[in-house]
């Protein structure tokens, strides 16, 4: 996927390229969490956008057939990009909302989402039943076999055309998100640097019922009369706090709930969480529907998310993402993962991400952190697999799935930058991310880290060696 953004909160633009691992850094207040928290936010709407974009064609399809039959390769070949575009136009309408902000922020804003992923729209197969009722009774079946283009809908009850909330239009458009765009717009879930709160306060953090309760003051009485279960539904719509953390919060509350649950990522690579409990020390605990931490060693030895230490409540929420929800293609989001941690344990998360993208998740990072780009580093050099690279690899135990091709990381710095615009005499300094080059032999160059060591080693030299001024 690429996203091209324009008139981003603090950026004027920027092209952003999602890889298998993608990593932006920069210094404070130069627009990482906009870039984050844009794209972050298209992910996780993108099938109400499409559904709003094409349930106009499909009922108009649907009124002028004979049948229920829909030719995918004459809807959507060629067209997936223009479709997306649409997507992007509508979306920065929503963006106000998306991080709970006022709308004139925003208003300038350009989005253009694009893929070059190619899927063969006649070898997909896909099979849906509509059923209702406690007995399951089929209402409509929906099915598209290999080796044809045609979604084909049966109708068995006419029960499915009235329905109130969504008919078989509804159906439909789920079913082209699946089999059309599912495979450009990876399933996504966000960490954000608030996680560390959230973990103490998660049970007080009920947003929806806080939401509700803020609506009943604010109401106004006279709409309140004349329509109140619309007042009270638009009043609770309004939102203190930006999708990322009010979605964070959300999951965290419900860890309780999902615990029992084993993700396909954990079922099928189980080392990852050895690897993770490694970092912690121990692991988390859901006994008699309490929350703990359990050192480990420590067999009795619990701690509640008060008790526990800041570093163990800052990866709460990605040991149970990676326990219980992480699927092979999923695309997750760290905010500063680097929070509350160790240097040695900056540097062991930076080997467990490198597993998790040779398991298949794609990872997007946004980071202040130099012990994990250089660790990111190492893995990207031992990558090279020489006699020399594999005999450091073995003497200072790196596994072979924690190596990284440098052809499957992408790193962005936020930066100023000259560009000629059309018409202008001169250039103009921009805002925007800046591609950083990737060596495989040396790793990846980030000026922002690099410039600053510099700083502080000469400043060092010059106090040890330097002699008086």
């Amino acid at each position: 996927m690429h996203f091209h953004f324009e008139k981003l909160g603090l950026l004027d633009q920027i092209d952003l390229e999602l890889a298998d691992l993608t990593l932006i850094c920069g210094e404070n207040n130069t627009g990482k969490t906009y870039a984050t928290y844009a794209v972050y936010g298209f992910l996780r709407n993108w099938r109400g956008i499409l559904r709003d974009l094409i349930e106009p064609e499909i009922d108009q399809l649907l009124k002028d057939a004979s049948e229920y039959r829909i030719d995918l390769m004459l809807m959507f070949e060629g067209k997936v990009n223009d479709y997306l575009k649409r997507m992007g136009k509508t979306y920065v309408k929503g963006l106000p909302r998306a991080f709970a902000t006022d709308g004139s922020v925003f208003a300038q804003t350009v989005c253009v989402p694009r893929s070059d992923l190619f899927v063969d729209l006649v070898s997909k197969t896909y099979q849906y039943s509509v059923q209702s009722g406690p007995g399951g009774k089929v209402l409509a079946t929906l099915n598209k076999s290999p080796g044809s283009s045609m979604l084909e809908v049966l109708v068995a009850d006419p029960e499915v055309l009235r329905r109130p909330f969504g008919g078989l239009t509804d159906f439909i458009t789920d079913a082209i998100a699946d089999i059309v765009f599912a495979d450009h717009l990876p399933r996504v879930h966000i960490t954000s640097a608030e996680r560390t709160g959230v973990a103490i306060f998660r049970k007080e953090l009920d947003m929806a019922r806080t939401r509700m309760i803020k609506a009943l003051h604010q109401v106004d009485s006279k709409e309140f009369k004349k329509n109140p279960f619309q007042t009270v539904f638009k009043a609770a719509m309004d939102a203190d706090y930006a999708w990322p953390v009010e979605d964070n919060v959300e999951f965290i509350r419900q860890l309780e709930d999902i615990d029992k649950r084993t993700g396909k990522l954990a079922e099928d690579n189980p080392e990852l969480l050895q690897v993770f409990d490694a970092i912690i020390g121990g692991s988390y605990k859901v006994v008699k529907n309490q929350l703990f931490f359990q050192a480990k060693g420590a067999a009795k030895q619990r701690f509640t998310m008060n008790e526990a230490s800041s570093s163990i409540r800052a990866l709460l929420d990605v040991g149970f993402y990676l326990r219980c929800k992480a699927e092979p293609g999923d695309l997750f989001i760290l905010d500063e993962p680097e929070l509350n941690l160790h240097p040695k344990n900056q540097r062991a998360f930076a080997r467990l991400v490198a597993r998790m993208v040779n398991a298949g998740i794609k990872v997007f990072i946004t980071t202040h952190s130099d012990y994990l780009i250089k660790e990111l580093n190492t893995l990207i050099m031992l990558n090279q697999q020489t006699a020399h690279t594999r005999a450091v690899q073995s003497q200072h135990g790196y596994a072979d799935n924690e190596l990284i091709n440098p052809n499957r990381v992408r790193l962005y710095t936020t930066a100023l930058e000259s560009v000629k615009i059309a018409g202008a005499a001169r250039s103009s300094k921009i805002r925007t991310l800046r591609l950083a080059n990737i060596h495989a032999d040396r790793g990846i160059e980030v000026e922002t880290f690099d410039d600053t060591i510099e700083t502080m080693n000469t400043i060092q030299s010059e106090i040890l060696y330097g002699g008086e001024l």
